[in-house]
């Protein structure tokens, strides 16, 4: 059996040791340097990283903030959800949206949102199994 260890990211050195683990998702991440300065300035707007040690080494992660909208009221929006893809299968992604449903439920959330990539169908299973549904389109405009 090997040591699990789920914890919160919050220092420099904690985000950059996950850096190749959020290159899996976010094939746009090219520079650690970046990727740590980026995370830092997203906290400082409530944004969180908890992820998922396995014998020492980082296997899954998920970014998340708690916002208030007209719409839904109080939520946590889930920005990232990662697992490696040699470690897909275990439960990981699981166990972490587990966490932060609980999380949100704590916090007096009335619901969790998230977006995903239409392609992502592993995924899909995932948050259908959790009891997430299907109820809108997320539309993007990209400003030159």
């Amino acid at each position: 059996m090997t040591a699990m260890l789920i914890k919160t990211l919050t220092t420099p050195h904690e985000i950059a040791q996950a850096f190749d683990l959020f290159t899996e998702l976010r094939s746009n991440l090219s520079d650690k340097e970046k990727f740590v300065s980026q995370v830092i300035d997203q906290q400082k707007e409530g944004y969180r990283v908890i992820a998922i040690e396995d014998s020492g080494e980082l296997v899954s992660a998920i970014g998340y903030r708690l916002l208030t909208m007209l719409a839904w009221g109080k939520i946590l929006y889930i920005d990232d959800l990662i697992t490696k893809a040699k470690n897909r299968g275990n439960g990981y992604g699981k166990i972490l949206l587990d966490y932060v449903i609980q999380l949100a439920r704590e916090n007096l959330c009335k619901e969790v949102h998230l977006d995903s990539g239409y392609m992502r169908h592993s995924a899909h299973k995932l948050y259908l199994k959790s009891g997430f549904e299907l109820n809108c389109h997320h539309l993007a405009l990209k400003l030159k």
